[in-house]
C-alpha cells in the first residue's frame, strides 16, 4: 500500500470509530501514525530488496561479460591453433640414412676397412592446395662436412608440382633426372646390395639432380611420358660423367639437358622404360676450370625392365639395365671416351618369415667408362637382405671385381664384402 491510498485508510478509519462507537480525536490520530509507520516500514523493505535486486542484475551483467571474453579468447585460440593444425597436418618430414661397413683386397693396393655413415637424408613437403605442393631433400654424405673432410651437404631436391587433372602434372625447380631406376628410387630399404650398382653410379650418374622444368603424363593404361629441360652437365678433359655434376651450385648453364622418358606399368609387377637424352654441349662451351675442352655433344639412352612374380611362399624379382653414352670427342687420343656403357642383370628372391622378410640376390655387371682413362669391369656379387621391418634393413654382399683393361702391377682386380644397416621413414 502507498501513501495515495491514505484518503481511503482514514475513511475506513473513521467508519470504523462510527460503527464501534466515536473515538477521539487523539486517539485518530495515534492509529494514524501507527498505519503510517508500518507502512513506511514497507517500503523501505521493498527499496532495500529493489537495491539488491539491481545489484544481482550487475553483478549478472559483468559476468555475461567476461564469459563472453573468455569466449571471444577461446574462439581466437582455437582459430589459432586449427590454422596451425591445418598447416602442420599438410606439412610432411621423412628421410633415409644408411651405415656401411667395407673390407675390401685390391691389387697393389693396400687392404680397405672402413666404416661409413654414408648417407644422412630429411624430406620437408608441403601441399598448399590438393593440387599444389612442394618436395625438398636435404643430405649429409659421409657424416661430417667442412673444409678438410670427408662430407658435403647438399640439396638434392627443392621444387613445386603442379596437377593440372589426375593425369597430367608439371614441377619446377630443383629435381632428379627421370632416368633408370635407382635415380628417382634410392632409399636403401628398396635396393639390393650394401652399395649402389656401379652401372647406375658411373653411366648414369646416380644420383643425378638438375635444376629445371618438367611434366609428366599418365594414361589409364599404365603407359606414362616424363619430359623435361633443366641444367646440363659441365665437363671437363678427364670425360668422366660423374664428375661432370656440379649440383647446382653457381652452375654454368650455357647448354641444357633435353630428356624424355616413356615407362609402362600396366601388367601388374612389370615395369618397362626407355630413356633418351642429349646435351648440345657437355663442355658448357669450354668453360670448364681445367681450361679448353675438347668435347661437343653428349647423347644417353638408358632402357630396364623390372618383373616380379609370385613363386611358393615368396616373390621372385628379376632386373635388367642398359645405359650408353655418345660423345662428340674431337681429340684423335681420347676415343676411347667417346661411348661409355654399362649393363647388368639382378635375380633375387624375398619371402616372409617370423622374423621378417629375408632376400637373397645375385648381380652381374659389366661396364665401360672414363676417367682420365679407361676403365672396364667385370663386377659379380651376391648377398641378402634382411628386412627386421618395412623401412629398416640390414644388409650383407660379396663382391668381386674383375678389371678386364690392367694387368701386373696395373691391376686393379678386386674383393671383398660389405655390411650395412639402412633405414627410411
Amino acid at each position: 500500500m502507498t501513501f495515495k491510498s491514505l484518503p481511503l485508510a482514514i475513511s475506513i478509519l473513521l467508519g470504523s470509530a462510527t460503527a464501534a462507537h466515536a473515538l477521539t480525536v487523539d486517539e485518530l490520530a495515534a492509529q494514524f501514525e501507527a498505519y503510517k509507520k508500518v507502512q513506511e516500514k514497507r517500503f523501505d523493505q521493498l527499496n532495500n530488496e529493489n537495491n539488491y535486486l539491481k545489484r544481482q542484475n550487475q553483478a549478472l551483467k559483468e559476468e555475461v561479460k567476461t564469459n563472453t571474453e573468455a569466449v571471444e579468447a577461446v574462439s581466437e585460440n582455437y582459430d589459432a591453433v586449427s590454422k596451425t593444425a591445418g598447416w602442420f597436418n599438410n606439412t610432411t618430414v621423412g628421410g633415409y640414412g644408411e651405415l656401411h661397413y667395407q673390407n675390401r683386397n685390391i691389387e697393389g693396393k693396400d687392404h680397405k676397412e672402413e666404416v661409413d655413415f654414408h648417407r644422412f637424408v630429411l624430406f620437408f613437403g608441403h601441399e598448399f592446395t590438393d593440387k599444389l605442393r612442394f618436395f625438398s631433400e636435404l643430405e649429409l654424405e659421409h657424416s661430417i662436412s667442412g673444409d678438410g673432410q670427408n662430407g658435403a651437404v647438399e640439396l638434392e631436391q627443392a621444387f613445386i608440382e603442379y596437377d593440372f587433372n589426375s593425369n597430367a602434372s608439371a614441377k619446377a625447380g630443383l629435381f632428379l633426372v627421370p632416368v633408370g631406376i635407382l635415380n628417382e628410387t634410392h632409399e636403401p630399404n628398396t635396393f639390393y646390395g650394401v652399395e649402389r650398382n656401379e652401372v647406375e653410379k658411373y653411366i648414369i650418374p646416380t644420383t643425378w639432380w638438375e635444376a629445371g622444368i618438367g611434366g609428366s603424363y599418365r594414361f589409364d593404361n599404365g603407359l606414362s611420358i616424363d619430359a623435361a629441360i633443366t641444367t646440363g652437365l659441365d665437363m671437363d678433359n678427364r670425360f668422366y660423367t660423374r664428375g661432370g655434376r656440379k649440383k647446382i651450385s653457381k652452375q654454368k648453364a650455357n647448354d641444357p639437358i633435353f630428356v624424355g622418358r616413356v615407362k609402362y606399368t600396366g601388367i601388374p609387377g612389370l615395369e618397362l622404360a626407355a630413356t633418351a637424352l642429349h646435351q648440345t654441349d657437355m663442355g658448357q662451351g669450354d668453360n670448364s676450370s681445367n681450361g679448353s675442352v675438347d668435347i661437343g655433344s653428349g647423347t644417353l639412352f638408358e632402357t630396364h625392365a623390372i618383373y616380379s612374380h609370385a613363386i611358393g611362399p615368396g616373390t621372385f624379382t628379376g632386373k635388367a639395365l642398359y645405359s650408353q653414352w655418345e660423345f662428340d670427342i674431337n681429340d684423335p687420343s681420347q676415343q676411347a671416351a667417346s661411348e661409355q656403357y654399362g649393363w647388368y642383370v639382378e635375380p633375387s628372391y624375398r619371402m616372409p618369415t617370423v622374423i621378417g622378410d629375408v632376400g637373397v640376390f645375385g648381380r652381374f655387371q659389366q661396364l665401360d667408362y672414363y676417367k682420365g682413362s679407361e676403365q672396364n669391369f667385370n663386377i659379380w656379387e651376391a648377398g641378402t637382405n634382411w628386412w627386421i621391418h618395412e623401412n629398416v634393413v640390414l644388409k650383407a654382399n660379396y663382391i668381386y671385381k674383375e678389371d678386364t683393361i690392367h694387368s701386373g702391377s696395373n691391376d686393379r682386380d678386386e674383393h671383398g664384402f660389405d655390411f650395412g644397416i639402412g633405414y627410411q621413414f
